[in-house]
């Protein structure tokens, strides 16, 4: 056989491998942890259980663990931020981490909940006092299975189920805060966020932002937190997150 045959047979062999390959590159679905995660802005790799690197917690849990840039959470039992509308019961007890902010942010979280439980999730949260606040959440939701699900409570809170996301175990959290207005959005891949709520709140010069981990009708459950970033800045399309 001669060299150019040769050439021939490789480059036809090339050529149909190609677009094979392609294929099934495509076909495999994005993997959340590994998109978007950018470890020099995962504010929980500079972590440890000694230096909280300025924030603080809230209802500390007894077991926690910062590990390879993540957070580990084991909650107690019905734990929940939660001021309920239909007896006025207040309930806050759930871990929180936290740290106070002045200004406009963006901050995103990959949240991994457990969800032995119904109402068992990670959230977002934004605390000005205890009657104000907002939770953006990945949610085990008594209605709709895994869900995002967004509470806005200004003296009372509501509770609002958004997108169904029963194949997902873990999902792309961000909240953005543009004077007393915040955007709350969602991701599965960490790229392409789609809003769930627009919301407001009264005026509030400082808030507490961070992480929460709930099991409101369980006994225990452990959340993991994959990563998380503030960006201060003020995005110019609140409904966009951008």
């Amino acid at each position: 056989m001669s060299k150019n045959n040769c050439m021939i047979r490789k480059l036809i062999v090339l050529t149909l491998l190609i677009p094979i390959l392609a294929c099934n590159n495509m076909d495999k679905p994005a993997q959340p942890g590994n998109t978007q995660m950018n470890k020099e802005e995962n504010l929980l790799a500079t972590m440890s259980k000694k230096n909280l690197q300025g924030f603080t917690w809230m209802n500390e849990p007894e077991e926690f663990q910062f590990f390879d840039g993540s957070l580990k959470i084991k909650t107690g039992e019905r734990t929940d931020f939660f001021n309920n509308p239909e007896n006025n019961e207040i309930t806050a007890n759930a871990p929180l981490l936290y740290k106070e902010l002045e200004g406009d942010f963006v901050a995103t979280a990959l949240v991994k909940p457990n969800f032995e439980d119904i109402w068992n999730a990670c959230s977002i949260m934004i605390q000005m006092d205890a009657t104000h606040w907002i939770k953006l959440a990945f949610e085990n939701s008594d209605a709709t299975g895994k869900s995002i699900v967004t509470v806005v409570t200004n003296g009372i809170s509501d509770d609002a189920n958004g997108a169904v996301l029963n194949e997902e175990d873990a999902i792309w959290l961000r909240v953005t805060r543009k004077g007393n207005i915040y955007s709350l959005h969602w991701s599965e891949n960490g790229i392409d966020f789609k809003m769930a709520r627009l919301a407001a709140t009264p005026a509030f010069e400082k808030v507490k932002v961070g992480l929460e981990a709930q099991c409101p009708a369980g006994e225990r459950a452990e959340h993991e937190f994959l990563y998380f970033s503030i960006e201060q800045k003020t995005v110019s399309d609140l409904r966009k997150g951008q």
